[in-house]
């Protein structure tokens, strides 16, 4: 009898928990609709403005803060993005086969075209002060953590966007406190710690532990009961198929959706969006979210190694009681299974079908110049080290009991870590 009420007791914990994740989960809808801003997806700017920090408990003071960091704000990364545009834009319109939206889009690309064609993948002026902004904020936060020569260390991937964001960021801290002590690392040498994937990177484990998609729905077919694209091309063309063969037709309206997103990151008042609905670009940031989430959740646990080095660099700066900052820098694709991998905000919640995944992997979450912090607290009077997690300046939660509201035991999740991974 004791050990049927013992089994109903853990049940009854289980079911509580779970509905517990699935009520802190935010109502996408909602979001999206109080910030449409949200629908540029990862072409959304991560905010840099203050936000409101819960204090640690008494006597505890930061210290140190680990960092992995999406590069800032950029130009499209399609390298035939602005080129295929054109031509079809410039195509339709010899051939009298445009629109007046049509029409009115080509004169408005006309005029950005020139600054931007040969921009593919760069870093943009807005992503270069964005870092600034973002570095700022985090010393502002924590000021402790950067006093007198404290030690910033930095490691970066290979892009060139990414080392960019990295000195920008560098410098922002650096314009708090010129007498900081940083050095900014680069090297394929160091990309376990960034992109632990990339066919570069000489410590690449080849056989990945796969987590296989619990839905049977591929992409495509995702996309075609989702978008209906042809509708959006017929408000631009007045025969869309001789603009572009049906086979091509998803992959410009894609095209047309992340050059409108794009424009937050450009020095520009130029929008584009007009030519969708509001539920247009909602079915296509759910398009864009379901690829991301299906690409992303198979390998996540590929990324391990990040964490590995999150875990490996904090207990050496515990041990030697060091002040100061480890920072990282990479890209979406190695950012969101990094959030799988830590159970930030339920990102390790396995979606039973596609229509769930923008409850649990929201794009919103992995903007440019997306962030994550892990700050550490420590006591004069306790051996024990706190930290909370910071994702993108915000107070997120992770699946370990917390220490003290935002707050956790550094030993306990690293337990967590090793129980849940390296049984």
């Amino acid at each position: 009898m004791k050990t049927t009420r013992r089994f109903l007791l853990a049940a009854l914990c289980l079911l509580a928990a779970a509905l517990l994740a699935d009520a802190q989960q935010p109502d996408y809808l909602r979001q999206l609709e109080a910030h449409p801003e949200f629908l540029n997806g990862t072409d959304y700017l991560c905010p840099a403005g203050p936000v409101a920090l819960t204090p640690a408990p008494r006597g505890y003071k930061p210290f140190y803060i680990s960092h992995y960091g999406r590069h800032g704000a950029r130009y499209a990364w399609q390298s035939d993005m602005y080129e295929r545009l054109n031509n079809v834009f410039s195509e339709a319109d010899a051939a009298g086969n445009l629109t007046a939206l049509g029409q009115d889009f080509k004169r408005r690309f006309d005029r950005l075209y020139p600054e931007v064609r040969h921009r593919v993948g760069d870093l943009s002026r807005k992503g270069w002060y964005q870092q600034q902004a973002l570095a700022e904020r985090m010393y502002d936060n924590f000021p402790k953590v950067f006093k007198g020569d404290a030690r910033v260390r930095s490691w970066v991937s290979t892009s060139t966007r990414c080392v960019m964001t990295m000195s920008s960021f560098c410098l922002g801290l650096k314009g708090r406190n010129p007498k900081l002590d940083i050095f900014e690392h680069f090297g394929n040498s160091f990309l376990p710690a960034i992109l632990p994937l990339d066919h570069h990177n000489p410590f690449r484990v080849k056989e990945v532990p796969l987590t296989p998609l619990l839905f049977d729905e591929t992409w495509t077919e995702y996309v075609d009961r989702t978008v209906d694209y042809r509708t959006i091309l017929s408000r631009l063309f007045t025969n869309p198929d001789d603009a572009v063969i049906r086979e091509e037709q998803w992959d410009l309206v894609s095209y047309l959706y992340f050059f409108g997103a794009g424009m937050q990151s450009l020095d520009t008042d130029l929008d584009f969006n007009d030519i969708f609905t509001t539920e247009e670009r909602i079915a296509l940031w759910k398009a864009d979210d379901f690829q991301f989430y299906a690409s992303a959740w198979p390998t996540h646990l590929g990324y391990l190694p990040i964490v590995d080095d999150i875990i490996a660099k904090a207990d050496a700066r515990i041990a030697d009681g060091e002040r100061g900052a480890d920072l990282r820098f990479g890209h979406d694709y190695t950012f969101l299974p990094l959030l799988m991998c830590l159970g930030v905000n339920g990102y390790d919640h396995a979606v039973d079908t596609a229509e769930e995944i923008p409850v649990w992997c929201r794009l919103y979450d992995v903007p440019m110049g997306a962030n994550l912090q892990f700050v550490f607290y420590r006591a004069k009077r306790s051996p024990k080290v706190l930290f909370k997690v910071l994702l993108n300046g915000q107070e997120a939660r992770l699946p370990v009991p917390a220490a003290d509201g935002p707050y956790y035991d550094w030993d306990a999740f690293k337990q967590y870590i090793k129980d849940t991974y390296r049984p």
